[in-house]
């Protein structure tokens, strides 16, 4: 009797990040942020060595999450155009604000109120009212108040508003949001 030699066999696709490119997407129209990342489909022999046999390099749209292969002949471009998650968000101010970002420019809306980007509005309007409650000037001697206070409106003025908070969510770079999981709907 012959025993094989190989007598197993899996597959699995794993996704290198490699950066971001600023480009609009041919799907939705939105000019944005692109994760760029290498896609790797790989196969493990059970006795043998993980083999890599397919490798492609694929842009990702942050807005409609629309993936695109890059042709072979356009990956050095893409390369030489690669940024880190600062540069696209400086880059992305910029854009939406007519003037160059300078680094540091100051804590997001979420960082205002002290919330994660996938926070629910329930969420963020108790996080509101917890920072209202305490930098409020009529409430506090702190000099900085009326400033913080101001902070405070204007992120929940745009975090509040779904269409105002999914271009400013564009602006930094994050995806869309799928709707998180509630004890009562398991």
């Amino acid at each position: 009797m012959v025993m094989p030699l190989l007598y197993g066999l899996g597959a699995k696709d794993f996704h290198e990040p490699l950066g971001f490119v600023i480009l609009p997407c041919q799907k939705c129209g939105t000019a944005g942020p692109f994760s760029v990342f290498s896609a790797k489909r790989k196969v493990t022999f059970f006795g043998a060595p993980t083999l890599a046999i397919n490798e492609q390099m694929v842009i990702e749209c942050r807005a409609c999450t629309q993936r695109f292969g890059v042709p072979p002949e356009m990956q050095q471009e893409f390369r030489a155009q690669l940024l880190n998650e600062t540069q696209v968000i400086q880059r992305m101010r910029a854009i939406n604000t007519g003037a160059p970002s300078a680094a540091g420019a100051g804590p997001n809306f979420y960082q205002v109120l002290q919330v994660d980007v996938a926070a629910d509005p329930e969420v963020i309007d108790a996080a509101f009212r917890r920072l209202a409650l305490k930098y409020h000037p009529d409430k506090t001697d702190d000099p900085a108040a009326p400033e913080r206070m101001r902070q405070i409106l204007e992120a929940k003025d745009i975090l509040s508003d779904p269409a105002k908070r999914r271009a400013y969510d564009r602006s930094l770079g994050v995806g869309p949001r799928t709707p998180a999981m509630r004890a009562d709907d398991v």
